[in-house]
């Protein structure tokens, strides 16, 4: 069974525009799964469906491991979803040039996992819905943001609602663009070194080589390193060579066997 769980940065329900978009590419991947024999499961979340504070910048995810906050909204809610899927779709409209608010607030909240690793092994797709412009200005956007976190993207789409092309209501654009999406995005699930960025492989380097540094200065001065740091090494992530034999490694082990929760809330 392949699970997508698709997160799409808008407050309007059932009546988003990016959530068309989410739901048409699902069921593209599901049509195309049927014929390799695989099953796919399908969800999403909407913005309003959830109530997620802003980040506060306390730095306590960075240095213990867990955001205080969590306890006290629905993130925790949304992390598992993040975690537990195969596929995971990232989704916004364009507000002012660039991506919604929640969506934003979503990233900075997770924003510590992007010195764990912690999205390793996940094939994405990214998009962005717009009534005329900056589109794929923010599904880039999105992109950098999701491979910064580990995900293999495969996929970096957007649509139009109005004017301009791909318009999201033209099937003879649309459903071309959505079946070779589908391809990608099952390809890069069978093989994801295929799709890996030359940014994630120095992005993996520059995080080891900060890792060490802070194992070697808190050696010096005798107190434990961040829990960055910390889950990083009981991963052994700095003994993989790279960031395609990390997330090869990851995909035959069936995932990280560390608990992700963290540390205390102080």
């Amino acid at each position: 069974m392949i699970r997508i769980f698709s997160w799409i940065g808008s407050c309007a329900g059932k009546a988003s525009k990016t959530l068309r978009y989410s739901n048409r590419l699902a069921e593209a991947v599901q049509k195309k799964a049927e014929g390799i024999g695989e099953a796919v499961s399908y969800e999403y979340m909407t913005g309003d469906m959830l109530r997620l504070d802003y980040c506060r910048s306390c730095n306590n995810c960075f240095m213990k491991g867990k955001c205080p906050l969590d306890s006290q909204d629905d993130m925790g809610i949304l992390k598992q979803k993040l975690l537990d899927c195969d596929i995971l779709f990232i989704g916004s409209p364009v507000y002012m040039g660039g991506m919604s608010a929640i969506t934003k607030n979503v990233i900075d909240r997770i924003a510590y996992w992007s010195h764990r690793f912690e999205l390793t092994g996940k094939v994405g797709a990214v998009f962005a819905t717009t009534s005329a412009s900056y589109g794929s200005e923010t599904a880039d956007q999105l992109a950098f943001l999701a491979r910064m976190n580990g995900v293999v993207v495969a996929h970096t789409g957007y649509a139009t609602l109005n004017a301009g092309s791909p318009n999201l209501y033209l099937d003879e654009v649309m459903l071309p663009l959505l079946d070779a999406a589908a391809e990608r995005l099952l390809d890069a699930w069978r093989h994801p070194d295929a799709y890996i960025d030359p940014m994630q492989e120095k992005a993996f380097t520059g995080r080891n080589y900060l890792n060490r540094r802070a194992r070697a200065f808190h050696n010096l001065i005798n107190t434990d390193p961040p829990d960055e740091t910390l889950v990083c090494e009981s991963r052994h992530i700095g003994e993989y060579p790279s960031f395609a034999a990390m997330t090869e490694a990851y995909r035959k082990a069936g995932g990280w066997a560390e608990s992700v929760t963290g540390g205390n809330d102080e």
